[in-house]
Protein backbone atom coordinates (compact mmCIF):
# COMPACT_ATOMS: atom_id res chain seq x y z
CA UNK A 1 0.00 0.00 0.00
CA UNK A 2 1.35 3.35 -1.01
CA UNK A 3 -0.17 6.06 1.21
CA UNK A 4 1.25 9.56 0.85
CA UNK A 5 2.48 11.18 3.99
CA UNK A 6 0.38 14.27 4.25
CA UNK A 7 -0.31 15.17 7.84
CA UNK A 8 -2.89 17.72 8.86
CA UNK A 9 -1.61 21.25 8.43
CA UNK A 10 -3.70 24.18 9.70
CA UNK A 11 -1.25 26.49 7.92
CA UNK A 12 -2.24 25.21 4.47
CA UNK A 13 -5.91 25.61 5.41
CA UNK A 14 -5.29 29.23 6.43
CA UNK A 15 -3.44 29.95 3.18
CA UNK A 16 -6.26 28.34 1.20
CA UNK A 17 -8.84 30.37 3.12
CA UNK A 18 -6.89 33.56 2.37
CA UNK A 19 -6.75 32.76 -1.38
CA UNK A 20 -10.46 31.96 -1.53
CA UNK A 21 -11.43 35.01 0.54
CA UNK A 22 -9.27 37.38 -1.52
CA UNK A 23 -10.67 35.95 -4.74
CA UNK A 24 -14.22 36.40 -3.44
CA UNK A 25 -13.50 39.98 -2.40
CA UNK A 26 -12.13 40.90 -5.81
CA UNK A 27 -15.13 39.44 -7.62
CA UNK A 28 -17.62 41.07 -5.28
CA UNK A 29 -15.96 44.48 -5.68
CA UNK A 30 -15.87 44.12 -9.44
CA UNK A 31 -19.57 43.30 -9.73
CA UNK A 32 -20.88 45.57 -6.97
CA UNK A 33 -19.00 48.57 -8.35
CA UNK A 34 -20.68 48.13 -11.76
CA UNK A 35 -17.56 47.77 -13.91
CA UNK A 36 -19.38 46.00 -16.74
CA UNK A 37 -22.96 45.81 -17.97
CA UNK A 38 -24.59 42.42 -18.23
CA UNK A 39 -23.57 40.41 -21.26
CA UNK A 40 -26.43 39.43 -23.54
CA UNK A 41 -26.78 35.86 -22.26
CA UNK A 42 -26.86 37.07 -18.65
CA UNK A 43 -29.67 39.48 -19.49
CA UNK A 44 -31.55 36.69 -21.28
CA UNK A 45 -31.19 34.31 -18.30
CA UNK A 46 -32.52 37.07 -16.05
CA UNK A 47 -35.51 37.55 -18.36
CA UNK A 48 -36.22 33.83 -18.06
CA UNK A 49 -37.01 34.21 -14.35
CA UNK A 50 -39.99 36.40 -15.24
CA UNK A 51 -41.51 33.45 -17.12
CA UNK A 52 -40.67 30.36 -15.00
CA UNK A 53 -40.65 27.11 -16.98
CA UNK A 54 -39.43 23.53 -16.58
CA UNK A 55 -36.64 24.22 -19.06
CA UNK A 56 -35.69 26.67 -21.78
CA UNK A 57 -34.70 26.70 -25.43
CA UNK A 58 -30.93 26.44 -25.07
CA UNK A 59 -30.36 25.43 -21.43
CA UNK A 60 -31.90 23.72 -18.43
CA UNK A 61 -33.64 25.70 -15.69
CA UNK A 62 -30.90 25.79 -13.02
CA UNK A 63 -29.38 29.08 -14.19
CA UNK A 64 -32.79 30.76 -13.90
CA UNK A 65 -33.32 29.28 -10.42
CA UNK A 66 -29.99 30.60 -9.20
CA UNK A 67 -30.58 34.08 -10.61
CA UNK A 68 -34.13 34.18 -9.26
CA UNK A 69 -32.90 33.26 -5.77
CA UNK A 70 -30.28 35.99 -5.57
CA UNK A 71 -32.51 38.60 -7.22
CA UNK A 72 -34.87 38.09 -4.28
CA UNK A 73 -31.97 39.16 -2.05
CA UNK A 74 -30.39 41.97 -4.10
CA UNK A 75 -33.25 42.85 -6.46
CA UNK A 76 -33.17 42.74 -10.27
CA UNK A 77 -29.78 44.43 -10.40
CA UNK A 78 -26.41 43.49 -11.85
CA UNK A 79 -25.36 42.29 -8.39
CA UNK A 80 -28.53 40.24 -8.06
CA UNK A 81 -27.96 38.57 -11.42
CA UNK A 82 -24.25 37.95 -10.87
CA UNK A 83 -24.01 37.12 -7.18
CA UNK A 84 -24.64 33.48 -8.05
CA UNK A 85 -21.43 33.49 -10.09
CA UNK A 86 -19.49 35.16 -7.27
CA UNK A 87 -20.56 32.67 -4.62
CA UNK A 88 -20.51 29.81 -7.13
CA UNK A 89 -16.82 30.29 -7.91
CA UNK A 90 -16.12 30.49 -4.18
CA UNK A 91 -17.85 27.12 -3.79
CA UNK A 92 -15.86 25.71 -6.74
CA UNK A 93 -12.56 26.78 -5.18
CA UNK A 94 -13.59 25.43 -1.78
CA UNK A 95 -14.71 22.12 -3.31
CA UNK A 96 -11.43 21.83 -5.22
CA UNK A 97 -9.33 22.43 -2.11
CA UNK A 98 -11.42 20.23 0.20
CA UNK A 99 -11.61 17.48 -2.41
CA UNK A 100 -7.84 17.26 -2.88
CA UNK A 101 -6.89 17.87 0.74
CA UNK A 102 -9.54 15.68 2.40
CA UNK A 103 -10.72 13.14 -0.17
CA UNK A 104 -7.36 12.69 -1.90
CA UNK A 105 -5.45 13.55 1.29
CA UNK A 106 -2.85 15.61 -0.55
CA UNK A 107 -2.84 18.99 1.20
CA UNK A 108 0.23 20.33 -0.55
CA UNK A 109 -1.19 19.51 -3.98
CA UNK A 110 -4.51 21.07 -2.91
CA UNK A 111 -2.82 24.40 -2.31
CA UNK A 112 -1.00 24.39 -5.64
CA UNK A 113 -4.14 23.39 -7.57
CA UNK A 114 -6.15 26.08 -5.79
CA UNK A 115 -3.61 28.74 -6.72
CA UNK A 116 -3.69 27.65 -10.36
CA UNK A 117 -7.50 27.76 -10.40
CA UNK A 118 -7.64 31.13 -8.62
CA UNK A 119 -5.33 32.72 -11.20
CA UNK A 120 -6.69 31.08 -14.35
CA UNK A 121 -8.37 33.72 -16.58
CA UNK A 122 -11.34 31.60 -17.66
CA UNK A 123 -12.29 30.67 -14.10
CA UNK A 124 -11.93 34.29 -13.02
CA UNK A 125 -14.27 35.30 -15.80
CA UNK A 126 -16.78 32.63 -14.82
CA UNK A 127 -16.65 33.99 -11.28
CA UNK A 128 -17.93 37.34 -12.56
CA UNK A 129 -20.34 36.52 -15.40
CA UNK A 130 -23.45 34.52 -14.54
CA UNK A 131 -23.30 31.84 -17.19
CA UNK A 132 -24.33 28.18 -17.15
CA UNK A 133 -20.68 27.11 -16.97
CA UNK A 134 -20.46 28.33 -13.36
CA UNK A 135 -23.03 25.95 -11.81
CA UNK A 136 -21.93 23.23 -14.25
CA UNK A 137 -18.32 23.36 -13.04
CA UNK A 138 -19.46 23.40 -9.41
CA UNK A 139 -21.50 20.23 -9.94
CA UNK A 140 -18.66 18.74 -11.99
CA UNK A 141 -16.14 19.44 -9.21
CA UNK A 142 -18.29 18.00 -6.43
CA UNK A 143 -19.13 14.97 -8.56
CA UNK A 144 -15.46 14.51 -9.46
CA UNK A 145 -14.42 14.07 -5.83
CA UNK A 146 -17.56 12.11 -4.93
CA UNK A 147 -16.42 9.65 -7.62
CA UNK A 148 -12.96 9.54 -6.01
CA UNK A 149 -14.50 8.69 -2.65
CA UNK A 150 -16.86 6.13 -4.16
CA UNK A 151 -14.07 4.25 -5.99
CA UNK A 152 -11.63 4.16 -3.08
CA UNK A 153 -10.76 0.56 -2.20
CA UNK A 154 -8.46 1.04 0.76
CA UNK A 155 -8.05 -2.21 2.72
CA UNK A 156 -9.10 -0.45 5.92
CA UNK A 157 -12.13 1.37 4.48
CA UNK A 158 -15.17 0.54 2.38
CA UNK A 159 -17.07 3.55 1.02
CA UNK A 160 -20.51 4.14 2.48
CA UNK A 161 -23.53 5.35 0.53
CA UNK A 162 -22.88 9.08 1.00
CA UNK A 163 -20.43 9.47 -1.95
CA UNK A 164 -22.99 7.84 -4.25
CA UNK A 165 -25.78 10.13 -3.02
CA UNK A 166 -23.58 13.19 -3.62
CA UNK A 167 -22.66 11.81 -7.05
CA UNK A 168 -26.33 11.43 -7.99
CA UNK A 169 -27.19 14.95 -6.81
CA UNK A 170 -24.23 16.41 -8.69
CA UNK A 171 -25.28 14.69 -11.91
CA UNK A 172 -28.89 15.82 -11.58
CA UNK A 173 -28.10 19.46 -10.83
CA UNK A 174 -25.30 19.52 -13.41
CA UNK A 175 -27.67 18.38 -16.17
CA UNK A 176 -30.17 21.04 -15.11
CA UNK A 177 -27.34 23.55 -15.56
CA UNK A 178 -25.98 22.32 -18.90
CA UNK A 179 -26.28 19.16 -20.97
CA UNK A 180 -22.47 18.84 -20.88
CA UNK A 181 -22.91 17.05 -17.53
CA UNK A 182 -23.93 13.96 -19.49
CA UNK A 183 -20.29 13.74 -20.61
CA UNK A 184 -19.34 13.53 -16.93
CA UNK A 185 -21.41 10.34 -16.62
CA UNK A 186 -19.57 8.83 -19.58
CA UNK A 187 -16.14 9.75 -18.22
CA UNK A 188 -17.05 8.49 -14.74
CA UNK A 189 -18.11 5.16 -16.22
CA UNK A 190 -14.89 4.83 -18.21
CA UNK A 191 -12.88 5.64 -15.08
CA UNK A 192 -14.74 2.99 -13.10
CA UNK A 193 -14.24 0.41 -15.86
CA UNK A 194 -10.47 1.01 -15.90
CA UNK A 195 -10.31 0.53 -12.14
CA UNK A 196 -12.55 -2.53 -12.41
CA UNK A 197 -10.29 -4.30 -14.92
CA UNK A 198 -7.32 -3.53 -12.67
CA UNK A 199 -9.06 -4.96 -9.62
CA UNK A 200 -9.20 -1.64 -7.81
CA UNK A 201 -12.87 -1.11 -7.05
CA UNK A 202 -14.41 -1.54 -3.60
CA UNK A 203 -17.09 -4.15 -2.86
CA UNK A 204 -20.69 -3.42 -3.93
CA UNK A 205 -19.55 -0.61 -6.18
CA UNK A 206 -21.34 -1.21 -9.48
CA UNK A 207 -24.86 -1.49 -8.16
CA UNK A 208 -24.61 1.75 -6.20
CA UNK A 209 -22.75 3.54 -8.98
CA UNK A 210 -25.22 2.61 -11.70
CA UNK A 211 -28.14 3.54 -9.44
CA UNK A 212 -26.55 6.94 -8.74
CA UNK A 213 -25.92 7.61 -12.44
CA UNK A 214 -29.38 6.49 -13.52
CA UNK A 215 -31.18 8.34 -10.73
CA UNK A 216 -29.16 11.52 -11.27
CA UNK A 217 -29.60 11.44 -15.03
CA UNK A 218 -33.32 10.74 -14.78
CA UNK A 219 -33.89 13.50 -12.22
CA UNK A 220 -31.92 16.01 -14.28
CA UNK A 221 -33.43 15.11 -17.65
CA UNK A 222 -37.08 14.72 -16.60
CA UNK A 223 -38.09 18.42 -16.58
CA UNK A 224 -36.03 19.02 -19.72
CA UNK A 225 -37.72 16.13 -21.53
CA UNK A 226 -41.19 17.27 -20.46
CA UNK A 227 -40.54 20.82 -21.65
CA UNK A 228 -39.09 19.67 -24.98
CA UNK A 229 -42.00 17.30 -25.49
CA UNK A 230 -44.40 20.25 -25.23
CA UNK A 231 -42.23 22.47 -27.46
CA UNK A 232 -41.46 20.28 -30.46
CA UNK A 233 -38.07 19.11 -29.12
CA UNK A 234 -36.55 22.44 -30.13
CA UNK A 235 -33.99 22.37 -27.31
CA UNK A 236 -32.49 19.10 -28.51
CA UNK A 237 -32.62 20.25 -32.13
CA UNK A 238 -30.71 23.37 -31.12
CA UNK A 239 -28.01 21.38 -29.31
CA UNK A 240 -27.73 18.92 -32.21
CA UNK A 241 -27.31 21.76 -34.68
CA UNK A 242 -24.75 23.53 -32.50
CA UNK A 243 -22.77 20.32 -32.09
CA UNK A 244 -22.90 19.15 -35.71
CA UNK A 245 -22.43 22.58 -37.26
CA UNK A 246 -23.55 23.53 -40.74
CA UNK A 247 -23.74 20.63 -43.21
CA UNK A 248 -21.02 20.97 -45.80
CA UNK A 249 -18.27 18.81 -47.33
CA UNK A 250 -15.45 18.31 -44.87
CA UNK A 251 -12.59 20.72 -45.36
CA UNK A 252 -9.99 21.24 -42.61
CA UNK A 253 -10.48 24.65 -40.98
CA UNK A 254 -6.87 25.36 -40.01
CA UNK A 255 -7.36 29.05 -39.26
CA UNK A 256 -10.28 28.58 -36.82
CA UNK A 257 -8.42 25.71 -35.14
CA UNK A 258 -5.38 27.90 -34.51
CA UNK A 259 -7.68 30.62 -33.17
CA UNK A 260 -9.32 28.12 -30.84
CA UNK A 261 -5.96 26.83 -29.63
CA UNK A 262 -4.77 30.38 -29.04
CA UNK A 263 -7.96 31.12 -27.12
CA UNK A 264 -7.38 28.08 -24.91
CA UNK A 265 -3.83 29.20 -24.17
CA UNK A 266 -5.13 32.64 -23.27
CA UNK A 267 -7.99 31.32 -21.13
CA UNK A 268 -5.60 29.15 -19.14
CA UNK A 269 -2.79 31.75 -19.20
CA UNK A 270 0.32 30.79 -21.20
CA UNK A 271 2.31 29.68 -18.16
CA UNK A 272 -0.52 27.56 -16.75
CA UNK A 273 -1.13 26.10 -20.20
CA UNK A 274 2.49 24.90 -20.20
CA UNK A 275 2.10 23.45 -16.69
CA UNK A 276 -1.20 21.79 -17.60
CA UNK A 277 0.34 20.18 -20.68
CA UNK A 278 3.35 18.99 -18.66
CA UNK A 279 1.18 17.69 -15.84
CA UNK A 280 -1.24 16.13 -18.30
CA UNK A 281 1.42 14.16 -20.18
CA UNK A 282 3.02 13.08 -16.92
CA UNK A 283 -0.37 11.92 -15.61
CA UNK A 284 -0.96 9.89 -18.77
CA UNK A 285 2.40 8.16 -18.37
CA UNK A 286 1.68 7.44 -14.73
CA UNK A 287 -1.88 6.26 -15.33
CA UNK A 288 -1.24 4.26 -18.49
CA UNK A 289 0.22 1.30 -16.68
CA UNK A 290 -1.00 1.11 -13.11
CA UNK A 291 -0.79 -1.52 -10.40
CA UNK A 292 -3.12 -4.50 -10.53
CA UNK A 293 -5.16 -5.01 -7.39
CA UNK A 294 -2.97 -2.93 -5.09
CA UNK A 295 -4.17 0.45 -3.81
CA UNK A 296 -2.06 3.33 -5.11
CA UNK A 297 -3.51 6.78 -4.50
CA UNK A 298 -1.02 8.74 -6.62
CA UNK A 299 -1.73 6.55 -9.64
CA UNK A 300 -5.50 6.85 -9.19
CA UNK A 301 -5.35 10.62 -8.87
CA UNK A 302 -3.23 10.98 -11.99
CA UNK A 303 -5.52 8.64 -13.93
CA UNK A 304 -8.70 10.49 -12.93
CA UNK A 305 -7.30 13.95 -13.60
CA UNK A 306 -5.98 12.93 -17.03
CA UNK A 307 -9.20 11.16 -17.98
CA UNK A 308 -11.38 14.14 -17.08
CA UNK A 309 -9.16 16.56 -19.01
CA UNK A 310 -7.71 15.09 -22.18
CA UNK A 311 -10.74 13.49 -23.92
CA UNK A 312 -13.08 16.45 -23.38
CA UNK A 313 -10.62 19.26 -24.00
CA UNK A 314 -8.97 17.57 -27.00
CA UNK A 315 -12.24 16.55 -28.66
CA UNK A 316 -13.76 20.04 -28.50
CA UNK A 317 -10.56 21.79 -29.54
CA UNK A 318 -10.04 19.45 -32.50
CA UNK A 319 -13.71 19.69 -33.47
CA UNK A 320 -12.94 23.25 -34.54
CA UNK A 321 -11.18 21.75 -37.57
CA UNK A 322 -14.58 20.53 -38.78
CA UNK A 323 -17.13 22.96 -37.38
CA UNK A 324 -17.65 26.13 -35.38
CA UNK A 325 -16.97 25.96 -31.64
CA UNK A 326 -16.89 28.50 -28.84
CA UNK A 327 -13.82 29.00 -26.65
CA UNK A 328 -15.81 28.30 -23.46
CA UNK A 329 -17.17 24.92 -24.58
CA UNK A 330 -14.32 22.94 -22.90
CA UNK A 331 -14.87 24.89 -19.63
CA UNK A 332 -15.74 21.75 -17.66
CA UNK A 333 -12.28 20.35 -18.45
CA UNK A 334 -10.67 23.31 -16.66
CA UNK A 335 -11.34 21.66 -13.29
CA UNK A 336 -9.06 18.77 -14.20
CA UNK A 337 -6.71 21.27 -15.89
CA UNK A 338 -6.30 23.04 -12.54
CA UNK A 339 -5.46 19.71 -10.88
CA UNK A 340 -2.96 18.75 -13.58
CA UNK A 341 -1.43 22.22 -13.51
CA UNK A 342 -1.19 21.96 -9.73
CA UNK A 343 0.58 18.60 -10.01
CA UNK A 344 3.15 20.04 -12.42
CA UNK A 345 3.56 23.22 -10.34
CA UNK A 346 4.14 21.18 -7.19
CA UNK A 347 6.83 19.13 -8.89
CA UNK A 348 8.48 22.24 -10.36
CA UNK A 349 8.26 24.18 -7.09
CA UNK A 350 10.02 21.49 -5.09
CA UNK A 351 12.63 20.82 -7.77
CA UNK A 352 16.23 20.75 -6.50
CA UNK A 353 17.34 23.64 -8.75
CA UNK A 354 14.39 25.96 -8.26
CA UNK A 355 15.50 29.26 -6.80
CA UNK A 356 13.36 31.62 -4.79
CA UNK A 357 13.56 34.28 -7.53
CA UNK A 358 11.91 32.01 -10.10
CA UNK A 359 9.14 31.05 -7.70
CA UNK A 360 8.44 34.67 -6.82
CA UNK A 361 8.40 35.67 -10.49
CA UNK A 362 5.92 32.94 -11.43
CA UNK A 363 3.60 33.54 -8.50
CA UNK A 364 3.87 37.31 -8.93
CA UNK A 365 3.13 37.16 -12.67
CA UNK A 366 0.07 34.95 -12.11
CA UNK A 367 -1.20 37.22 -9.36
CA UNK A 368 -0.52 40.38 -11.34
CA UNK A 369 -2.37 39.16 -14.42
CA UNK A 370 -5.31 38.21 -12.23
CA UNK A 371 -5.39 41.71 -10.75
CA UNK A 372 -5.19 43.20 -14.24
CA UNK A 373 -8.22 41.16 -15.31
CA UNK A 374 -10.28 42.90 -12.65
CA UNK A 375 -8.73 46.29 -13.38
CA UNK A 376 -9.05 46.00 -17.18
CA UNK A 377 -12.27 48.07 -17.47
CA UNK A 378 -10.48 50.94 -15.73
CA UNK A 379 -7.22 50.70 -17.65
CA UNK A 380 -6.37 53.22 -20.39
CA UNK A 381 -5.79 51.06 -23.45
CA UNK A 382 -6.69 51.34 -27.15
CA UNK A 383 -10.34 50.50 -27.72
CA UNK A 384 -9.55 47.79 -30.26
CA UNK A 385 -7.59 45.85 -27.62
CA UNK A 386 -10.02 46.31 -24.72
CA UNK A 387 -12.42 43.35 -24.94
CA UNK A 388 -14.52 44.74 -22.08
CA UNK A 389 -15.78 47.50 -24.40
CA UNK A 390 -18.23 44.99 -25.86
CA UNK A 391 -19.91 44.82 -22.45
CA UNK A 392 -20.41 48.54 -21.94
CA UNK A 393 -23.09 51.00 -22.91
CA UNK A 394 -26.25 48.92 -22.66
CA UNK A 395 -27.56 51.09 -19.86
CA UNK A 396 -27.24 54.16 -22.09
CA UNK A 397 -29.30 52.40 -24.77
CA UNK A 398 -32.03 51.65 -22.24
CA UNK A 399 -32.00 55.28 -21.12
CA UNK A 400 -32.32 56.51 -24.71
CA UNK A 401 -35.23 54.15 -25.41
CA UNK A 402 -36.97 55.41 -22.28
CA UNK A 403 -36.40 59.03 -23.31
CA UNK A 404 -37.84 58.34 -26.73
CA UNK A 405 -40.77 56.51 -25.17
CA UNK A 406 -41.57 59.49 -22.92
CA UNK A 407 -41.09 62.24 -25.53
CA UNK A 408 -42.02 60.67 -28.86
CA UNK A 409 -45.51 59.40 -28.08
CA UNK A 410 -48.79 60.81 -26.86
CA UNK A 411 -49.19 58.13 -24.15
CA UNK A 412 -45.86 56.66 -22.88
CA UNK A 413 -47.77 54.02 -20.87
CA UNK A 414 -49.00 52.48 -24.15
CA UNK A 415 -45.61 51.91 -25.77
CA UNK A 416 -43.82 48.56 -25.95
CA UNK A 417 -40.22 47.84 -26.96
CA UNK A 418 -38.98 45.23 -29.41
CA UNK A 419 -35.98 44.17 -31.48
CA UNK A 420 -35.14 41.56 -34.08
CA UNK A 421 -32.47 39.69 -32.09
CA UNK A 422 -32.64 38.02 -28.69
CA UNK A 423 -29.52 39.69 -27.28
CA UNK A 424 -30.77 43.24 -27.86
CA UNK A 425 -34.24 42.25 -26.65
CA UNK A 426 -32.80 40.90 -23.39
CA UNK A 427 -30.65 43.97 -22.78
CA UNK A 428 -33.62 46.26 -23.44
CA UNK A 429 -35.72 44.28 -20.98
CA UNK A 430 -33.11 44.71 -18.25
CA UNK A 431 -31.76 48.22 -18.85
CA UNK A 432 -34.83 50.15 -19.98
CA UNK A 433 -36.07 51.98 -16.85
CA UNK A 434 -38.95 50.05 -15.29
CA UNK A 435 -37.68 46.82 -16.91
CA UNK A 436 -40.69 46.42 -19.23
CA UNK A 437 -41.42 43.21 -21.09
CA UNK A 438 -39.53 43.34 -24.41
CA UNK A 439 -40.29 41.34 -27.55
CA UNK A 440 -38.22 39.77 -30.32
CA UNK A 441 -39.78 39.85 -33.79
CA UNK A 442 -38.85 37.15 -36.31
CA UNK A 443 -38.66 39.37 -39.39
CA UNK A 444 -35.17 38.51 -40.66
CA UNK A 445 -33.55 35.14 -41.34
CA UNK A 446 -31.92 34.14 -38.08
CA UNK A 447 -31.69 31.31 -35.57
CA UNK A 448 -34.59 30.55 -33.24
CA UNK A 449 -34.33 31.69 -29.62
CA UNK A 450 -36.35 31.53 -26.42
CA UNK A 451 -38.31 34.69 -27.22
CA UNK A 452 -39.75 33.01 -30.31
CA UNK A 453 -41.41 30.43 -28.08
CA UNK A 454 -43.20 33.11 -26.10
CA UNK A 455 -46.17 35.03 -27.50
CA UNK A 456 -45.72 38.46 -29.01
CA UNK A 457 -47.60 41.53 -27.84
CA UNK A 458 -51.06 40.54 -26.56
CA UNK A 459 -54.25 41.50 -28.33
CA UNK A 460 -54.83 44.12 -25.67
CA UNK A 461 -51.82 45.96 -27.14
CA UNK A 462 -53.55 46.52 -30.45
CA UNK A 463 -53.50 50.26 -30.97
CA UNK A 464 -50.33 50.69 -28.92
CA UNK A 465 -47.15 52.28 -30.22
CA UNK A 466 -43.65 50.80 -30.09
CA UNK A 467 -39.91 51.50 -30.27
CA UNK A 468 -37.94 49.23 -32.60
CA UNK A 469 -34.22 48.82 -31.87
CA UNK A 470 -31.78 47.25 -34.33
CA UNK A 471 -28.03 47.05 -34.12
CA UNK A 472 -26.01 49.05 -36.68
CA UNK A 473 -27.11 52.11 -38.59
CA UNK A 474 -29.69 51.64 -41.33
CA UNK A 475 -31.22 53.95 -43.88
CA UNK A 476 -34.82 54.91 -44.60
CA UNK A 477 -35.99 51.56 -45.92
CA UNK A 478 -37.43 49.08 -43.42
CA UNK A 479 -38.65 45.50 -43.67
CA UNK A 480 -42.15 44.97 -45.16
CA UNK A 481 -43.16 42.79 -42.21
CA UNK A 482 -42.40 45.63 -39.81
CA UNK A 483 -44.32 48.04 -42.00
CA UNK A 484 -47.25 45.63 -41.98
CA UNK A 485 -47.35 45.57 -38.17
CA UNK A 486 -48.05 49.30 -37.73
CA UNK A 487 -50.02 52.13 -39.22
CA UNK A 488 -46.77 54.08 -39.61
CA UNK A 489 -43.05 53.53 -39.07
CA UNK A 490 -40.94 56.63 -38.52
CA UNK A 491 -37.56 57.48 -40.05
CA UNK A 492 -34.37 55.96 -38.56
CA UNK A 493 -32.91 57.52 -35.43
CA UNK A 494 -29.21 56.76 -35.17
CA UNK A 495 -27.77 56.29 -31.69
CA UNK A 496 -24.36 55.34 -30.29
CA UNK A 497 -24.10 53.84 -26.82
CA UNK A 498 -21.70 55.55 -24.43
CA UNK A 499 -19.89 54.75 -21.21
CA UNK A 500 -17.09 56.63 -19.45
CA UNK A 501 -17.21 59.30 -22.14
CA UNK A 502 -16.54 56.81 -24.95
CA UNK A 503 -18.77 55.65 -27.78
CA UNK A 504 -19.33 51.99 -28.45
CA UNK A 505 -22.13 50.27 -30.39
CA UNK A 506 -24.35 51.80 -33.05
CA UNK A 507 -28.11 51.27 -33.15
CA UNK A 508 -31.04 52.34 -35.27
CA UNK A 509 -34.23 53.23 -33.43
CA UNK A 510 -37.63 53.73 -35.06
CA UNK A 511 -40.86 55.18 -33.74
CA UNK A 512 -43.68 52.81 -34.71
CA UNK A 513 -47.31 53.89 -34.25
CA UNK A 514 -50.60 52.03 -34.33
CA UNK A 515 -49.82 48.34 -33.71
CA UNK A 516 -52.44 46.26 -35.54
CA UNK A 517 -51.76 42.84 -33.98
CA UNK A 518 -50.05 41.23 -37.01
CA UNK A 519 -47.04 39.88 -35.12
CA UNK A 520 -44.83 37.85 -37.52
CA UNK A 521 -44.80 34.07 -37.12
CA UNK A 522 -41.83 31.71 -37.36
CA UNK A 523 -39.96 32.50 -40.57
CA UNK A 524 -37.54 29.56 -40.70
CA UNK A 525 -36.57 26.35 -38.97
CA UNK A 526 -33.02 27.30 -38.08
CA UNK A 527 -32.02 26.08 -34.62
Amino acid sequence: MNTPKNPSSPRTDLIAFAIIALSFGLRYWFVASGQLDLVQDEAQYWDWIRRPQLSYYSKGPLIAWVIAGWCKVFGSTELGVRFGSIIGMTAIQAALYVGISRVWRERSLALFALFVAATMPLLNGLGILMTTDNPLILCWTVGFFALSAATRNRPDHVPGNLPFVILALSIALGILAKYMMLVFVVLATVHALILHFRGQLPPRFWGRFLLACLAGTAAGMLPILIWNWHNGWVGFKHVARQTAGKPHPFSPRVGPFLEMLGAQIGLMAPWWFAFVMAGGFRAVRKGWIGPIGAFDEKYRHALQAALFFWPLWTAITLWTIKSHTEANWPAAAFLAASVLGGMALQKWWHGPRRRLRGKVLLAGAAGLVTMLIYASPLMPMPDQYNITNRLKGWDSLGTEVDRLRRTGFADPSRVFVFSDHYDITAELAFYTPGQPKAYCAWVFDRRMNQYDLWPGPDKDKIGWDAVLVRERWYGEQTHPLIQAMFDSVGPPIHFETTADGKRFRRFTLRVCKGYNGSWPKQASARF
